[in-house]
């Protein structure tokens, strides 16, 4: 069964990148044929050529301007219009023919919450598992992981997506070429045991009342993946992405 891989993350997170260094990748090393899908509404200008462009139905300028609507005000607009038109959407390619594909990758909007976190995502997700094997690759700013309260707060959010949606997800460092440390990400994501080690002198607030509960449901939530640090404009380390993605997988067939 075709495997459907629904990148998203925090704005900024550079999942656009990344799906199009991906299908790239795919392209030019593996014999298995891709399939692109574009459900941003607000984006300008994607680097792949998408075999679905929800863009072709409406933009998020179409919807500020017909509902006078501001930027997030259109967002959710564009979410509840994805979950209206799913049938729409699921009888264009690549859905409608989706055994042509062995796997199919789909960008979500900018706007992650405003999507993942409202019906439309379930929506979604639920004509997916119809028809393919639907995963999550969960984009992480690497930059943005630099202490250990920072990374522990994207973690969440991760841990979020897989209790809204009840689909695995595997969470991708993304701009690694720009890290000047990875020891926070690689730690919470392997080996969150060694949190507790922290000392609660480094830790301000809230955070050092609720830190120990934090990281027992961190060590609750932690997958057996190991941690897979890329860079999507540079294009490193992608097949590791695609090794990560397989190995989700590996009880539905080779994807190489």
């Amino acid at each position: 069964m075709t495997i459907t891989v629904v990148f998203t993350g925090p704005a900024g997170s550079g999942k656009t990148t990344l799906v199009f260094s991906y299908s790239k990748w795919v392209e030019e090393n593996l014999n298995i044929r891709v399939a692109t899908v574009n459900l941003d509404p607000g984006a300008e200008d994607i680097p792949y050529k998408p075999v679905f462009d929800i863009r072709n139905f409406f933009t998020l300028k179409d919807i500020m301007k017909k509902y006078g609507l501001g930027p997030n005000g259109a967002f959710i607009k564009a979410s509840d219009l994805i979950a209206e038109s799913i049938n729409i959407i699921m009888n264009n390619e690549p859905f409608i023919n989706i055994d042509k594909y062995d796997i199919v990758l789909i960008d979500t909007p900018g706007q992650m919450e405003i999507f993942m976190l409202r019906p439309a995502s379930n929506v979604l997700f639920e004509k997916l598992k119809k028809i393919s094997k639907p995963i999550i690759v969960f984009v992480l700013d690497g930059t943005a992981m630099e202490n250990v309260v920072d990374a522990l707060t994207l973690w969440f959010i991760n841990v979020l997506i897989h209790v809204k949606t009840g689909i695995y997800v595997i969470p991708v460092i993304n701009k690694a070429d720009l890290m000047d440390r990875i020891e926070f990400a690689k730690i919470l994501i392997e080996n969150p045991e060694s949190l507790l080690n922290i000392s609660s002198d480094t830790l301000r607030g809230l955070i050092n009342d609720i830190f120990k509960e934090l990281v027992e449901i961190s060590i609750k939530t932690k997958g057996p993946l190991r941690t897979v640090f890329v860079s999507a404009t540079k294009g490193f380390n992608i097949d590791a992405l695609h090794g990560i993605i397989h190995e989700a997988f590996c009880a539905c067939g080779d994807l190489t």
